[in-house]
């Protein structure tokens, strides 16, 4: 998305990396990462490590930070994590379950200066 001056807006619409394997520093900084396993069993709790920075380390203080962490499977919202400046670091532990038999998990992190941007994780569910 292009402002009225022709430069890139990263508060208009979801930020995802031009090219997966050829991050840039900005990328680097807020794309958030999702570790979780690659397949668990219909209606079984796990755990869901989503953390801003780790490729980077995104910063923490007052006029630059991370403001939330929103995990979704698919289009279905699941949780959110809130974070204040200087206090916490954007990493949060979900523990949810799952029913669909694959799915995306997607990380939504919206941070005050860069915007709204989106990881992504494949997860298979065994019956």
């Amino acid at each position: 998305m292009l402002t009225g001056f022709g430069v890139p807006s990263l508060y208009v619409g979801i930020n995802e990396p031009v090219d997966p394997r050829n991050l840039s520093d900005l990328e680097k900084l807020h794309i958030p990462v999702i570790d979780a396993p690659q397949r668990v069993n219909k209606n079984e709790y796990f755990d869901v490590n989503v953390e801003v920075g780790s490729m980077g380390g995104h910063p923490s203080e007052y006029g630059h930070f991370i403001l939330s962490i929103d995990l979704y499977a698919g289009e279905a919202f699941l949780a959110r994590a809130n974070f204040t400046p200087v206090k916490t670091a954007a990493k949060v532990v979900f523990t949810v379950k799952l029913q669909n038999p694959a799915i995306e998990l997607l990380a939504y992190c919206m941070c005050n200066l860069h915007g709204c941007w989106v990881g992504h994780r494949e997860i298979a569910v065994d019956e």
